[in-house]
């Protein structure tokens, strides 16, 4: 049982995460609309079938003793069920089964799995207990398995690696889950997951340019649902940062930032982000302008206090619009700040 546990334990603590990925958070999961909702039938059983769900998730009060980490958490995802008292297997219910297994590590494996099977039961009458419950017996299986996996394949940083490794991922899911389960709990993961491979193939293939290259990736882009277009949204936009911040304090010039752009988000958002680039020079500008001419009014000698108050409300009111004057004197304080 020592071994198990700490077999478990290391397993959940890597997650299902590909090696190259930032995170797999069980707050990241959504519902996938690339299958319908997975009902599994049983048989019926004596007690009566119930159609409950958690509509709302119960705060971790409500749960007994949980680790001080969970304090003010909610739990994530939902237990659902049809009419006839099956469980609908989506995404939520991968989500609630992670966030009572996160307790691994400041618990034991014994009182986290036992934790969520009492949550389960509380939650649901039958069919539905009975077929969560086997469905956790599966997870808990492919976590196990998955750290077999994760120490028996390569992981050398290379593509063909990489996408042998994701290959094995998805074989293994399919083999413990089934063809529906393994979609309903993994399809946006992985097509997340297909997306970061090949938008790294896009990035090392030197037989295109910087702008085929965004070209190539707004193509990837669009081939996406919207629902892992949003999830990678975060990643992308931290990475582009860190990179331009990265390129700008090595002298880089504006065709080189552009480059970067084109190569990590595509043509299309470069060109959005161009955009916002110039509009957000030329509020700068106007800003700087706004202020050098109010510290002229304050500097002269010919108006009184209560005139040069006036005269900059005036001057205010003529250069910038309503909205923009609400943030105007936050403007004031960044480019003092970097002048300083």
């Amino acid at each position: 049982m020592k071994t198990l546990a700490l077999v478990l334990l290391i397993t959940l603590g890597i997650g299902s995460a590909i090696f190259w990925r930032t995170s797999d958070a069980p707050g990241s999961a959504q519902a996938t609309t690339l299958q319908p909702p997975v009902i599994i039938p049983s048989r019926p059983s004596a007690g009566t079938p119930g159609q409950r769900s958690t509509d709302r998730s119960p705060p971790a009060a409500n749960l007994g003793r949980l680790p001080s980490s969970f304090a003010g958490t909610q739990v994530d995802g939902q237990l659902r069920t049809d009419a006839a008292g099956n469980l609908i297997v989506d995404a939520e219910v991968r989500r609630v089964f992670d966030y009572f297994l996160a307790a691994i590590g400041e618990d034991s494996v014994e009182i986290s799995v036992t934790r969520l099977r009492s949550y389960v039961e509380r939650q649901l009458a039958q069919p539905a207990e009975a077929q969560t419950l086997r469905l956790l017996g599966q997870y808990l299986d492919y976590k196990r398995q998955l750290l077999v996996l994760e120490q028996d394949h390569n992981q050398r940083p290379s593509l063909d690696a990489m996408r042998a490794r994701l290959q094995a991922v998805q074989l293994l899911r399919a083999g413990v889950f089934g063809d529906r389960v393994h979609q309903a709990f993994f399809a946006l993961e992985e097509s997340a997951d297909r997306f970061t491979l090949e938008r790294l193939a896009i990035r090392q293939d030197r037989n295109l340019d910087a702008a085929a290259k965004g070209a190539a990736i707004d193509e990837l882009k669009s081939s996406l649902p919207t629902e892992v277009l949003n999830s990678l949204a975060p990643q992308m936009q931290a990475e582009l940062h860190e990179k331009t911040q990265e390129l700008k304090a090595s002298g880089a010039t504006p065709m080189q930032i552009r480059e970067l752009r084109q190569q990590l988000v595509g043509a299309a958002a470069t060109s959005r982000l161009e955009q916002l680039d110039r509009k957000r020079q030329n509020w700068i500008q106007r800003v700087q302008a706004y202020r050098e001419q109010k510290i002229r009014i304050k500097d002269s000698r010919g108006l009184s206090d209560a005139d040069k108050t006036r005269a900059i409300a005036r001057l205010a009111a003529e250069r910038f619009s309503d909205s923009e004057r609400l943030r105007l004197e936050a403007a004031e304080q960044v480019l003092l700040a970097k002048t300083d």
